[in-house]
C-alpha cells in the first residue's frame, strides 16, 4: 500500500463514527396521558460520546431504543448519517449498532467467545477475523482469553458478564453505540475500566457512544 492510499485508509478510519439527529421526536403509548418522550431535537456529531442522564421514567431508555427501533417513533424522525432510520430495514440496522444492557444480556447457552461473535457471525466475517476480534476485545475488557473464552455465562460472575456484553457490543466494529446502564454490575474500579477500554478501544475508528445513565443522589 502506498503512502497515499495508507493516508486515505486513515481518515477514512477517523471520520467512521455517524451523526445521530433526533429532529421533533415524540413517544406516545396508549391509555398514557403523558408521551415518554415529547419533541426531542438534538445533534451528536460523528465520533462524540453522550450520556443521557435523568430520573427514573423520563425516557432515557426510550430515546436509546428508538435509535435502533426497537421502540418505534410515534412522531418526529431520527436520522443516522443523514437517513431515516424508519427507512432501513430493521435487523440490518440493529446489526449496525452495537448495543449494551445492563446485566450484559448474554445468550446463556452460547460460550464468551460465540456471544462476543454473534452479530460478525452474521456479517460473513471470516472465521480467524472473528476469531482474532474476540480475544482482542476480552484482552480489552480485562479477561484473559485464554481462560474465558470458552466459558458459559453461567460460570461468570455479574461483573464478568457485563465485560462480555461491552465486548459483544464493540464487537462488529459498529460506528454507533448504544449502552443502557452497561456498567451497573461492576465495581468502580472496572466500570473506570471499561469506560476508558470502551471509548479508546483499539479498532482505528470513531464511534458514537450513547449512554444512558440513572440519575444519583
Amino acid at each position: 500500500m502506498t503512502q497515499e492510499q495508507q493516508s486515505r485508509s486513515a481518515s477514512t478510519r477517523e471520520t467512521s463514527g455517524a451523526e445521530i439527529v433526533f429532529d421533533h421526536v415524540t413517544k406516545s403509548y396508549p391509555g398514557q396521558k403523558s408521551p415518554a418522550v415529547k419533541d426531542l431535537s438534538f445533534s451528536i456529531p460523528a465520533g462524540e460520546l453522550v450520556a443521557f442522564v435523568g430520573p427514573s421514567g423520563c425516557g432515557k431508555t426510550t430515546s436509546l431504543k428508538m435509535i435502533n427501533r426497537l421502540v418505534e417513533p410515534t412522531s418526529g424522525e431520527i436520522r443516522i448519517n443523514g437517513e431515516d432510520v424508519t427507512k432501513k430495514n430493521p435487523t440490518q440496522l440493529r446489526r449496525d449498532i452495537g448495543y449494551v444492557i445492563q446485566g450484559g444480556g448474554l445468550i446463556p447457552h452460547m460460550s464468551v467467545a460465540d456471544n462476543i461473535a454473534l452479530v460478525p457471525k452474521l456479517k460473513k466475517w471470516k472465521s480467524d477475523k472473528i476469531a482474532q476480534r474476540t480475544d482482542e476485545l476480552l484482552d480489552m475488557v480485562g479477561l484473559d482469553p485464554a481462560i474465558y473464552r470458552d466459558r458459559f455465562p453461567r460460570e461468570l460472575s455479574g461483573g464478568q458478564q457485563q465485560r462480555v456484553g461491552v465486548a459483544r457490543g464493540l464487537a462488529a466494529d459498529p460506528p454507533v453505540v448504544l449502552m443502557d446502564e452497561p456498567f451497573g454490575a461492576v465495581d468502580p474500579i472496572t466500570r473506570t475500566h471499561l469506560q476508558d477500554a470502551a471509548s479508546q478501544h483499539p479498532v482505528g475508528t470513531e464511534e458514537n457512544y450513547c449512554v444512558r445513565y440513572p440519575r444519583y443522589r
